[in-house]
């Protein structure tokens, strides 16, 4: 008995959440949603109907609930209470979301998004069309009775869907779902909203859920919602319509979406991710080439038909009649049926074509001139046909080949014979001179024309029209050439050109072109270091334009030794006994002690004269010397008398500095007489094509024609149009008198850490300073040091050094004004920025030390000052973590200033590969550990070091000091505490306080 009571309960209880589940399933069909708005349809079954409303956000932000009952309290209807239920129980059913979060979810309220972009369609314009039977369809057309959907419900969802979009009314309550929605929207719009419309104006998402597709989407989410949905690509081979399939289980179609032409592309960009490819249809659309067939029908006569070139992956061309893929359009793109293949036209031209559409056309011989210049001289192509209809013909607009045949050779100039050629055929130099001179397009050549406006023949034209007046004679095949024209000729074609002539002539233009020098280098035995692999290159290359008499721009990142190359070339001119004259080298005042100090350690053997400096003398610089130093201050003021002289060769170190054709400098340095010009920067382009032109025009003058020429060529195109073809063809210009390296393309070829001690001198402020604080505190400690019974005052021998080490570093820290820094001068100062401008400009991160607080503040106001993105961490930095992750992962963040006693230790910094030292330490091994936070596992570049040292100073003594003693120091007190001192004798202590004695002259 007790066990048939039990499974009379279990029965029971089953039948009543049976009952239960039917409820809420009814409950949910009854409801309807919008953004944060709940509705509830009255029951059929309902003596006193009403529809219920739930909405958060009322005029107060709490949520309002009211019927259509009439009940009085909200909280008393039966139908707000169902609807709270059911509400509860719909948001469960969506794993805790808000059904209007799961709404915009779903791809569903993507596809709706899309279409409703741009469609003026809503659901009172759009027409229904039902057809009974099993199933049902709904056939739904827009305006001009385009199609827009076809349905095939199941059931109820039918007539709920058309109910959605007021074309319905339930049999009970005077509501129908369109209008229970429509109040949603009024409920639940936004304070903008309501503004905008007492303005007359509504946003777009409010015109996005008027429309027709949101309406749809939202209908098919509440049917199909948690349902397996498939959404299929398909395309009519009937008509050419292009629909979305959405396909159920077993795969039962639902509904069949018409995607207007014109979107066709956009869908598939934007929604590929949701689309199926059941029919191997191409969502990602694949290149087609619009060409022309060209046959013939009489000798003179040519059949033209447009077609459509498809390369498939196997390298197979197949050619289709436009005018039978006319169907298949969807804007820029095309369906092959035959390929399953959905790809992509070419895009349009500039100019539309004449002969473009899909027609067949036969040409006379009078319209096949206008059919080139107009059809195809966008872009087109001739394709071939059946073997039995083709004609051989071609348009070329790019050069197969380049013949030299070399003739009389000189040292400034050569005859030779030139020709180009277009596949069975050639022109000459001579033939291409006279038709551009004719302003002929096309030229004709075996099997085809000739397009001279091809922008593939654009570096020939700019070669036809800067060859000089003089370069041919009457009666006389081929051209007269100077080498700098023969290079230029050489840069109008990518390939090697095909050399020929008698022997002796062709070898030399040979191995000109391919910038090899006739003479070989000699054995540089004056040199005091060995040249790494590329630096070799490098003075080849410098070894075969002074030959030539040529000049050129060694732009090698910044730490590859530009500088080393100079000094070998000008050794080598020693050597070979081919310096009449003295070599100068202008550079920045700041370098020019670094210069003399490099020629005097690594060329000793070559005589050096600085031309600088308040009481300098030409004379005195000329009198033997085989460099010349000066700088780009003195060649200014100076033009005249340098000028007046004569140098074997001028090298402009920084040449960046003349980037400006105006100033006076440019002006002298133009002037000045010498047979060739070096310029050396790591910048050769800071702002403009303009910059490089200005550098070219003085070191090889003329080459690159004049500025409108220039400008109309290269700058233009590839500054306002971003034309590839015209950057390539100035890079093929530019390659034999522009040389470049990066660090990353010679890394094999460098140690993974080069150090350079770069001197700098005091400024005029540096130095009134600097003699002031001897004069005033050092007698006393000098008569302390001099007398050996009297202790050692290191305290305050310590106070001073560290004042004079302040004043080295800038004039602001000593007198404890930090950020009034531009208003005092520092030679260490002016050299740390232009190595910092130098790294910055050549892509890398740079780490700056200094052990002076003010000196770190100083640095982060000029780095904000220039927009440079930086970071700097000192003792007082939080956080140092999230400090030097932003330096190594933010590419914005180029620079680190950091102080060595903060963030010497403990750190990674690999993402910078040049370390700045502004000051000097007492202890090297501190240094060397700084460094080393760069210089470590994971750095994968060589990383270039620079320790800046002023001349005549406590710095200079101090480095020679630590140098000779770096083996036996050891760190045992802080460099702060004055017991750092006692390292040192009474006799360097004392040297240490000597007053340095510079002169000044006027100078960058």
């Amino acid at each position: 008995m007790a066990d048939t009571a039990k499974t009379e309960s279990t029965a029971a209880h089953t039948a009543a959440a049976g009952r239960q589940d039917d409820r809420m399933k009814a409950l949910f069909e009854r409801m309807e949603f919008h953004r944060n708005g709940l509705a509830l349809l009255p029951a059929p079954s309902d003596p006193k109907p009403g529809a219920a409303f739930l909405y958060d956000g009322g005029p107060r932000g709490v949520q309002q609930r009211f019927c259509t009952c009439g009940t009085q309290e909200a909280v008393s209807c039966p139908h707000t209470k169902d609807l709270a239920k059911a509400g509860k129980a719909l948001k469960d059913a969506f794993g805790g979301q808000a059904p209007d979060r799961a709404f915009h979810e779903s791809p569903w309220f993507k596809l709706g998004v899309f279409l409703g972009e741009g469609s003026s369609d809503t659901p009172e314009s759009a027409r229904f069309q039902v057809q009974e039977g099993e199933p049902a369809v709904i056939r739904v057309t827009g305006r001009r009775d385009a199609p827009l959907v076809t349905y095939f419900p199941e059931g109820g969802e039918g007539l709920r869907f058309m109910d959605r979009c007021g074309r319905g009314r339930p049999a009970a309550g005077p509501l129908s779902r369109g209008e229970i929605i429509d109040r949603l929207r009024l409920l639940t719009m936004t304070e903008t909203e309501r503004l905008l419309a007492r303005r007359g104006s509504k946003t777009r998402g409010q015109l996005l859920e008027e429309g027709f597709w949101f309406r749809f989407a939202y209908h098919f989410f509440r049917e199909y919602a948690g349902r397996a949905m498939r959404f299929e690509p398909a395309i009519s081979k009937r008509t050419g319509e292009f629909t979305i399939l959405c396909r159920g289980e077993a795969e039962r179609e639902f509904a069949r979406v018409f995607v207007p032409r014109e979107r066709v592309k956009g869908l598939l960009g934007s929604l590929g991710g949701i689309l199926a490819n059941r029919h191997r249809l191409a969502i990602h659309p694949v290149p087609l080439k619009s060409i022309f067939k060209v046959s013939a029908t009489t000798e003179m006569d040519l059949e033209i038909r447009p077609m459509i070139e498809v390369l498939q992956a196997g390298g197979e061309r197949a050619f289709f009649d436009r005018e039978d893929l006319e169907r298949y359009r969807y804007g820029e793109l095309v369906y092959i049926p035959e390929l399953e293949l959905l790809a992509e036209l070419e895009p349009p031209g500039e100019k539309a074509r004449k002969f473009g559409t899909p027609v067949r056309m036969v040409l006379k011989k009078s319209q096949i001139s206008s059919f080139l210049e107009e059809a195809l001289g966008d872009g087109g192509d001739w394709a071939p046909g059946r073997a039995s209809e083709v004609v051989g013909l071609r348009l070329h607009r790019e050069a197969d080949w380049l013949s030299i045949e070399a003739g009389e050779m000189d040292r400034d100039w050569c005859w030779l014979s030139a020709s180009y050629g277009f596949g069975e055929g050639s022109l000459t130099i001579e033939e291409l001179l006279e038709a551009r001179r004719n302003g002929q397009r096309y030229v004709g050549v075996a099997r085809g024309w000739v397009d001279l406006r091809s922008e593939k023949l654009a570096a020939l034209d700019a070669f036809l029209e800067r060859l000089p007046e003089g370069c041919r004679a009457e009666g006389r095949r081929g051209l007269r050439l100077s080498r700098m024209d023969l290079l230029r000729l050489r840069s109008t074609v990518a390939g090697r050109p095909r050399i020929g002539g008698k022997h002796a002539q062709s070898s030399v233009v040979e191995a000109f072109l391919d910038l090899k020098a006739a003479r070989p280098l000699p054995a540089l035995a004056g040199m005091r270091c060995e040249l790494r692999p590329y630096q070799g290159e490098g003075l080849r290359w410098l070894w075969f334009l002074v030959e030539n008499g040529l000049g050129g721009l060694l732009c090698d990142e910044m730490g590859l030794g530009k500088t080393h190359q100079i000094m070998a070339l000008i050794e080598a001119l020693a050597e070979t006994d081919r310096l009449p004259s003295p070599c100068l080298v202008v550079a920045p005042t700041t370098v020019l002690s670094h210069w003399e100090k490099k020629l005097r350690r690594f060329a000793p053997g070559l005589a050096t004269a600085v031309y600088h400096g308040g009481d300098r003398r030409l004379d005195d610089a000329g009198a033997g010397p085989q460099v010349v130093l000066t700088s780009y201050g003195i060649l200014r003021q100076d033009a005249e008398q340098l000028k007046a002289a004569s140098f074997s060769l001028a090298v402009f170190d920084e040449i960046q500095y003349l980037k400006n054709p105006e100033t006076q400098v440019y002006q002298a340095a133009r002037d000045i007489r010498a047979p060739v010009r070096i310029g050396l920067t790591g910048t050769p382009i800071e702002n403009r094509l303009s910059d490089l032109k200005a550098l070219m025009d003085l070191t090889v003058p003329g080459y690159l024609g004049g500025d409108r020429f220039f400008e109309r060529h290269y700058a233009r195109p590839i500054m306002q149009d971003a034309s590839e073809q015209a950057r390539q063809e100035l890079v093929q210009v530019l390659r034999p008198f522009v040389l470049r390296r990066r660090k990353s393309a010679v890394l094999q070829d460098l140690p993974p850490k080069i150090e350079d001690f770069r001197s700098c001198v005091l400024s005029a402020d540096q130095l009134r300073l600097y003699r002031e604080v001897i004069a005033s505190r050092s007698p006393e400690i000098r008569l302390a040091l001099a007398d050996a019974g009297r202790p050692v005052p290191y305290l305050h021998i310590f106070a001073l050094l560290d004042l004079l080490k302040r004043i080295c570093d800038h004039p602001a820290l000593a007198v404890k004004e930090p950020l009034a820094y531009t208003q005092q001068e520092s030679g260490k100062w002016e050299a740390f920025k232009e190595l910092l401008a130098e790294g910055i400009d050549s892509g890398q991160k740079i780490v700056v030390y200094s052990q002076y607080l003010g000196m770190i503040e100083i640095m982060a106001e000029f780095l904000r000052s220039e927009g440079i993105g930086h970071v700097t961490l000192t003792g007082a930095t939080r956080q140092r973590g999230k400090v030097i992750e932003r330096f190594n992962e933010d590419p914005d963040c180029r620079v680190y200033v950091g102080s060595l006693r903060a963030g010497g230790t403990g750190i990674d910094l690999i993402a910078a590969s040049m370390v700045i030292h502004y000051d000097r330490w007492w202890n090297a091994a501190r240094e060397d550990q700084a460094t080393d936070r760069v210089h470590r596992i994971g750095q994968k570049r060589g990383v270039q070091v620079f320790k800046l040292i002023t001349e005549g100073t406590l710095e200079e003594k101090i480095a020679a000091v630590i140098a000779k003693k770096k083996g036996l120091m050891e760190e045992v007190v802080p460099e702060t505490d004055p017991g750092v001192l006692r390292q040192f004798s009474r006799e360097e202590l004392l040297d240490f306080m000597d007053i340095p004695f510079l002169n000044f002259g006027g100078g960058i």
